[in-house]
């Protein structure tokens, strides 16, 4: 095996998927996963703004992000986490305020892109319905209720939702046995174990995933109806490539590798929305966030069984008020 990981590393396509280089000085670090939804929106957003930057890959299928060096940085043991010099920002959504509003001005905006406040209240609408939607949620259900899915792709097949599906049932239990191991992070990690215990509760009940996938198709409706509304050569809310594009793409891609486009836009269903999303896999900045297949083919002739850990971040409390907050908006 370890012929064929030599032939890869030989690819410019596999070093460029998650790869650090030491030859690089920025002072801009990202901790990330190349797999993780919310990692991928910070990477689309960083090659969007051209931002030089070095990714430092952390293997959540390992549970690297509860590993004691990794709770320093962020002692809710989650990614993607970014470095300025000294300056630590967690989160995906505060990250992405804060690459527009404190570095370099004179960088590609994503969420300034026009000075027509109509548009800019648009834009900010989408970024936050799309924003409240539990992908953790969607993704490890998909596992559970794999009639409700089309066709999975890379990296969501078989036996890795096998795995991650066992591993997800599993990650409580290991979220107590980190918390008291790690006496710093005792609480977060043991309040992220009791609302894994309730995640399971809504994963478990094909109803209450339903309602989840219902709430998608609202959402996308009013998509499908805004793109209507744009200019051919458009995105979401303008001429412009925003932060609310970040966010759609970003989610069509998970859907699609879970095999729910055909649930949401394909088939004639929404034309608008699937031509979109071949559109915007045409951009260099989404082709350089994806994993390419030399990078999957990689990932599983390297990877070793996982201790997975990695969906007990995926969920908090928060998507009962994001459940709230998307019922208003399509109300409205």
């Amino acid at each position: 095996m370890h012929f064929a990981q030599k032939y890869l590393e030989k690819l410019s396509i596999y070093k460029r998927n998650g790869q650090t280089s030491s030859k690089n000085n920025t002072n801009v670090l990202l901790y990330c996963n190349y797999y993780s939804f919310y990692s991928q929106k910070v990477l689309l957003a960083l090659y969007e703004k051209n931002v030089d930057f070095e990714p430092f890959t952390v293997d959540i299928t390992k549970g690297e992000q509860y590993s004691s060096w990794f709770l320093e940085i962020n002692p809710r043991g989650e990614i993607p986490v970014l470095k300025v010099k000294d300056e630590i920002i967690p989160d995906s959504t505060r990250i992405l305020d804060y690459l527009e509003v404190y570095l370099d001005p004179e960088l590609p905006p994503l969420i300034n892109v026009s000075t027509d406040a109509k548009i800019l209240n648009n834009i900010n609408k989408y970024r936050e319905l799309i924003e409240a939607l539990p992908v953790g949620v969607i993704t490890v259900g998909s596992f559970f209720h794999p009639h409700l899915c089309g066709r999975p792709k890379l990296p969501f097949i078989l036996p890795v939702r096998e795995v991650l599906k066992t591993g997800d049932l599993s990650s409580s239990k290991n979220l107590r046995k980190l918390a008291e191991e790690n006496p710093k992070a005792r609480g977060i990690l043991l309040y992220k174990a009791e609302i894994q215990d309730k995640k399971h509760e809504i994963l478990a009940n094909e109803e209450e995933y339903l309602k989840i996938l219902n709430i998608v198709d609202d959402v996308f409706s009013l998509i499908e109806n805004e793109l209507k509304t744009q200019t051919e050569g458009n995105w979401l809310c303008c001429e412009k490539f925003s932060i609310a594009d970040v966010n759609l793409a970003i989610l069509l891609q998970r859907l699609w590798e879970l095999g729910l486009e055909g649930r949401f836009w394909t088939g004639g269903k929404r034309p608008l929305i699937e031509n979109y999303f071949n559109r915007v896999k045409q951009r260099e900045s989404f082709k350089r966030t994806i994993p390419s297949l030399l990078f999957h083919i990689k990932m599983i002739i390297s990877s070793q069984p996982p201790a997975y850990l990695g969906a007990a971040g995926a969920v908090s409390v928060a998507v009962v008020a994001s459940f709230v907050y998307i019922i208003k908006k399509i109300a409205s």
